[in-house]
């Protein structure tokens, strides 16, 4: 498994050291923390392509596409 996904299974309290066991709560938790990766990823990693304001504005824009404050 991606090291990056193991550590946001793991964040979710769902790794039991070998199996993944999730119920809703977790998976929709799990979910809004990828989201919440990707926009980290995205402004860290883009800051000098794009001016400050675009960037804001696409990072809340995929929030609210996926439902994360």
């Amino acid at each position: 498994m991606n090291e990056r996904i193991l550590k946001l299974v793991k964040q979710c309290g769902y790794w039991s050291g070998q199996t993944i066991e999730m119920n809703d709560v977790g998976i929709e938790k799990f979910a809004e923390l990828i989201v919440r990766e990707c926009v980290r990823y995205f402004n860290e990693n883009y800051q000098r392509d794009f001016d400050k304001l675009w960037r804001e504005d696409l990072s809340k824009g995929i929030k609210e596409h996926f439902g994360v404050e």
